[in-house]
């Protein structure tokens, strides 16, 4: 592998997928959470898009941190930060749940796991969850 974007260090997480992506020829990381996030492959940025158009891409994405909402208005309170219709999603199922901004600009495209039968338990990453309720309060100002 010749010399990564970023000097990867001890104080940098890798994740149990670390060493498959460097023999895959990662080229470069970002660190999120403190952790490696593989960003390069050593393609340019329009070779990696047209990639992603035609092909099946699998990311390493360990570095996303998750919450977890629970309580009697928690199924109403994520429904209310995407667009997407969760009523119809079963226990263990994630769903692809985009979150937009006032002006339907996407801010975030994160999936949501369901894990509580009676509605009352979602898993989300962190950025949905600090995005999301600021965006309900703008709403109902």
């Amino acid at each position: 592998m010749s010399s990564p974007a970023l000097a990867v260090s001890r104080r940098n997480r890798r994740t149990p997928y670390t060493d498959r992506i460097e023999t895959l020829g990662v080229q470069g990381y970002s660190i999120v959470n403190h952790t490696l996030l593989p960003k390069a492959f050593g393609r340019t940025v329009e070779e990696e898009y047209w990639h992603l158009r035609s092909s099946v891409q699998l990311w390493d994405v360990s570095c996303q941190r998750q919450v977890e909402v629970r309580g009697p208005e928690a199924a109403y309170l994520v429904q209310m930060m995407t667009p997407r219709d969760l009523g119809s999603a079963v226990v263990g199922q994630c769903l692809y749940a985009p979150l937009i901004d006032d002006k339907a600009g996407l801010i975030n495209d994160p999936v949501i796991l369901k894990r509580a039968r009676t509605g009352t338990g979602y898993q989300l990453p962190i950025p949905m969850f600090c995005c999301g309720p600021k965006g309900l309060r703008w709403a109902w100002e």
